[in-house]
């Protein structure tokens, strides 16, 4: 079940399951080459991490991504952050220090192969990272899910694998790979204030992407309604940064 469930993971991270689109199963398993049995189970899995939807009557669906999730989304990243970089600033040792530094320059190179697959998995398995170096279980777990959620809205965002506005995404991530270096600067010298401070700017940053995107004619692929820029400005200086 375990490679039946990676791979609906990430056709679901790469949008090849549509948001709020039905899921064919018997296809689904066609194309996996596994009984249904398995590929149920692992939608099950799926339904319990929140990513894809059971429904009562029976059927599958991939989880929508629509305005209310995502306003709740960045309100819950905004507060995560702030927690995970100050535990992260106290409780890191040399060695997960050493390897926060690994999984930056993964990312890192993912850029500068312009992946956004690879982009979007790097960056989340760095913040997954620091989210276990906190030592908060319940933090951690939150955040894996805030991570998986964010990797599928920035697959989205940043343009899939097709699509590269050289100039803007350029300046993007070089924003990007400075906050990471920052973040793990801080974390070495034990400073969660400063580690706090940078985690904030880091989540701004992410969610200025995403309103540019959603001011832009991709938009028009996801189901945003109301608005948009208003409701996804948090307020209250992002929950008191």
């Amino acid at each position: 079940m375990d490679r039946v469930y990676a791979e609906i993971k990430r056709r679901y991270m790469t949008l090849q399951l549509p948001p709020g689109e039905w899921i064919d199963d018997l296809q689904l398993s066609k194309e996996l080459s596994v009984s249904r049995t398995p590929l149920r189970e692992a939608l099950f899995l799926l339904a319990s991490e929140g990513l894809i939807r059971a429904h009562p009557g029976g059927g599958f669906t991939a989880r929508p991504l629509d305005l209310a999730g995502i306003s709740d989304l960045f309100e819950a990243h905004i507060v995560t952050a702030k927690a995970i970089a100050r535990l992260t600033a106290i409780r890191a040792e040399p060695e997960e220090i050493a390897e926060l530094r690994e999984r930056e320059a993964a990312v890192n190179d993912a850029i500068a192969r312009r992946s956004a697959t690879d982009i979007a998995a790097t960056n989340a398995a760095l913040h997954s990272a620091e989210a276990r170096i906190a030592r908060n279980e319940y933090l951690s777990v939150l955040a894996d899910r805030i991570h998986d959620e964010g990797q599928r809205l920035g697959y989205l965002a940043f343009g899939g694998a097709e699509q590269w506005s050289q100039r803007r995404l350029d300046d993007h991530f070089a924003k990007v790979s400075k906050d990471h270096a920052a973040l793990i600067d801080a974390y070495a010298a034990r400073d969660p204030d400063a580690a706090e401070q940078v985690a904030c700017a880091h989540v701004r940053l992410f969610r200025e992407r995403i309103l540019q995107f959603v001011a832009s004619s991709g938009a028009d692929d996801v189901d945003f309604s109301g608005d948009v820029l208003t409701a996804m400005r948090i307020s209250r200086a992002d929950l008191t940064s």
